[in-house]
């Protein structure tokens, strides 16, 4: 089975972007937490759907914490 990762990494800028990363390459950029997170939550249903294929989220909080997440979390 391949695992695929979502990274949304925390942004303290009130003016900057918030990424999205699959693995280690960028997906997008978005305008607010939000957004990118709506995004890696369609993202993983679309992955999942296809066979051998999972696919997790992380979040990154003001401390630098990564913690798994999912619709019931976010």
């Amino acid at each position: 089975m391949q695992r695929t990762i979502l990274y949304v990494p925390f942004n303290a800028s009130a003016h900057g972007q918030w990424t999205l990363r699959r693995n280690a390459e960028l997906v997008g950029q978005f305008a607010t937490r939000d957004e990118a997170v709506r995004h890696a939550l369609a993202l993983t249903a679309s992955i999942q759907n296809l066979p051998g294929q999972e696919a997790a989220i992380k979040v990154e909080d003001e401390a630098g914490v990564w913690r798994v997440a999912d619709s019931a979390t976010l």
